[in-house]
């Protein structure tokens, strides 16, 4: 499943008559972008929403993100990562093992670098602003991104930002075979006091771990 929600970073909507960035779309996406890279640290709950249409099926897990600049720790799905700015442990509970890897600075996947799910439209995609709102009392945008290359597999994904506190409530991919992934975020803790141990395993905490390094 993890592999199929990284689709969250790399949606589009093949022979799509969209060609153009959308000024308005653009204001709101930039200002967005600025406030999340302006806060010292970030933390916030997490839903993931799964719905295959064609299949009838349909289901939801939950998940804990806090960043610190390239720093984060991600508690989501039985697996806890930890990540100092260099170094990425995986710590899967279900077998008391950790994995530890190096990812490259540009990766792509949200679980080696979960920040780009805040900076998505920055490259590779056309954008529109499809409507305004008011929801509990802030005002809101929906954003329709779209990439540049056709030959993706999905449809669109569709941004929903609280334009007041300027962040991202939720994502979803449209998937060309009827699937839908949805990302909800809430309860955000912004500018929290976070130490830098919280971004690394420390093998003390967890007894009789198995260490599997993967950097050789």
């Amino acid at each position: 499943m993890k592999k199929i929600i990284i689709a969250l970073i790399f949606v589009g909507l093949a022979g799509s008559s969209f060609s153009q960035k959308d000024p308005a779309a653009e204001k709101i996406l930039i200002k967005l972008s600025d406030e999340i890279k302006s806060y010292k640290t970030i933390q916030a709950d997490f839903t993931i929403n799964f719905k295959n249409i064609k299949e009838n099926i349909q289901n939801n897990s939950s998940g804990t993100l806090l960043m610190k600049g390239d720093k984060y720790h991600l508690d989501f799905m039985g697996t806890i990562s930890f990540f100092d700015g260099k170094t990425l442990w995986n710590y899967i509970e279900e077998v008391n093992e950790v994995n530890i890897t190096e990812p490259e600075s540009d990766d792509e996947d949200i679980f080696s670098n979960p920040k780009r799910l805040f900076t998505i439209y920055e490259q590779g995609f056309k954008y529109k602003l499809d409507n305004t709102f008011v929801k509990d009392g802030d005002e809101g945008a929906i954003v329709d991104l779209y990439p540049e290359d056709l030959n993706e597999e999905y449809s669109r994904i569709r941004l929903e930002i609280n334009t007041s506190q300027n962040t991202i409530t939720s994502a979803t991919i449209f998937g060309k075979d009827g699937s839908h992934y949805t990302i909800e975020l809430f309860n955000y803790k912004l500018n929290k006091l976070v130490s830098d141990s919280k971004f690394t395993f420390n093998e003390s905490d967890y007894k009789n771990v198995e260490i599997i390094d993967m950097r050789f």
